[in-house]
């Protein structure tokens, strides 16, 4: 391949090869589709913050026992579309029919379970936070509307993961575009408008309006899915593909659990800022909130990596899974960098953005020049982790991942900012120290070539046909 065509495919050579997608026809839908997906939550917490922070905080609580589903749902789906990948690079019909109805069926077993707890027994989660009783209040009828109904974003994540593995690229940018549109109006008529619906009360307006967006774009997932060659049926499960569920679960348990690991430390690593006082919790807020963006563009391009990678596993094709992989590396590392120095620059007028105290800015400003490294290191995780998941070496992953996050980033963080009294900026340290020795690492396993006889015992599973 010439190296243009990594980078985009003509209409000719995609009729010719589904699999046969550029990366940047790939990757910006992608990039837009996680700016709408993040939209949804911003717009549930805006319209909330016109009744009170005590709502906004309630619903908040909620959403942290909402998310945890999601990240189920979310790596099991991830752990089936690997596999999917593959089978289309293979061109195994059977097998990405059989992957398919797996996924369907566990993440819907899976939202309906969750949904049944969090409707009957949505105490049951609260309890653990110390909430005041009308806080309580709230934070329960709006887990019960909205966690209550999770099947249904259980099944559209799912839907939405196999739109883009059946090259359906531009499928999951118009499911949350339509879906937001949804949202957007029920918040409306939700806080503003609620006497034309029986003076309905703004958190359960807001709840119905968000259940609402997900059955939306649920519907019209499964509508896109529903015009491919894809096919779902029982008789995939006949007689039970034990092999390939065990290929979907070791990719999906060790991805919920490094997710809800990488929740968790965060969490402790906050509390270790809050030893240093508000006003560095406040400085991290802000700091972390403008470089979220810095990663936009390269999580993207990894994204895509990961869907092309795993085709051209599949198709046995492991030198080109091997260039693909090392120019989605160069993208992340250009476009981080120059993002990052970007964010240099204009970093006072974004900071007061949010905040006119000097000695905030002050500390926040220069945190974004240890940023630089964070961000480098990052793009080198980003692009490794997701090819490395691509083949289905995520054993080794979790492992580095989860001992460098504790040991580096929340370990380190303790030792440089509270031992050593670098204050927040030995946080950061401790955040650069983790994403380059955990990226430097991840990069070592990839060039030793040591996944292959991993990838190649599952595409055995999967090339066979199913009776």
């Amino acid at each position: 391949m010439q190296l243009k065509e990594y980078f985009w495919a003509t209409k000719e050579q995609r009729s010719l090869d589904s699999t046969r997608v550029g990366l940047v026809q790939l990757a910006f839908p992608i990039m837009l589709e996680s700016i709408l997906r993040a939209t949804v939550g911003m717009v549930d917490v805006a319209f909330l913050s016109v009744v009170s922070d005590t709502v906004v905080s309630s619903v908040s609580i909620s959403n942290q026992f909402i998310m945890f589903c999601q990240i189920i749902a979310t790596a099991l789906a991830t752990g089936a579309t690997v596999y999917i990948n593959q089978a289309i690079g293979m061109k195994n019909q059977d097998k990405v029919n059989m992957f398919a109805t797996v996924a369907i069926l566990a993440n819907t077993l899976m939202g309906l379970l969750f949904g049944a707890l969090f409707l009957a027994v949505p105490q049951m989660f609260l309890k653990i936070m110390t909430l005041e009783a009308d806080a309580v209040d709230t934070a329960c009828r709006y887990l019960q509307i909205c966690g209550g109904m999770m099947v249904f974003q259980c099944i559209e994540i799912v839907m939405v993961n196999l739109c883009r593995s059946l090259g359906r690229i531009k499928a999951p940018l118009i499911v949350h575009f339509f879906s937001n549109i949804v949202n957007v109006a029920g918040n409306y008529l939700a806080i503003y408008h609620a006497d034309l619906f029986w003076n309905v009360d703004p958190v359960a307006g807001v709840a119905v309006a968000s259940v609402l967006s997900r059955v939306t774009a649920m519907l019209i997932s499964m509508f896109l899915v529903r015009n491919s060659k894809l096919s779902f049926s029982f008789k995939f499960l006949r007689p039970f593909p034990k092999s390939e569920v065990k290929l979907i679960l070791a990719i999906g348990i060790p991805g919920g659990i490094n997710s809800m690991a990488y929740s968790l430390s965060q969490i402790v690593t906050t509390s270790i800022i809050s030893l240093l006082g508000i006003s560095m919790v406040a400085a991290k807020v802000y700091v972390s909130n403008i470089v979220q963006y810095v990663a936009l563009i390269s999580q993207a391009f990894c994204n895509a990596c990961t869907i092309l990678v795993g085709y051209r596993i599949g198709a046995g094709e492991y030198d080109e899974a091997k260039k693909i992989r090392s120019i989605v590396t160069k993208i992340a590392l250009l476009s981080n960098g120059v993002i990052s120095l970007a964010l240099m620059t204009v970093r006072f007028p974004l900071l007061r953005m949010f905040t006119q105290d000097e000695a905030i800015l002050v500390m926040a400003a220069n945190i974004f020049f240890i940023d630089f490294f964070v961000e480098i290191g990052r793009a080198l995780n980003n692009s490794l982790s997701g090819a490395l998941q691509a083949v289905g070496d995520v054993r080794f992953s979790l492992i580095v991942n989860q001992g460098c996050g504790w040991i580096l980033a929340v370990g380190g963080a303790y030792l440089f900012a509270i031992l050593l009294n670098m204050g927040l900026y030995g946080v950061w340290i401790a955040f650069a120290c983790d994403e380059l020795i955990r990226g430097n690492i991840l990069l070592w396993r990839w060039r030793s070539n040591r996944w292959m006889s991993g990838a190649e015992a599952k595409r055995k599973i999967i090339a066979v046909k199913s009776p």
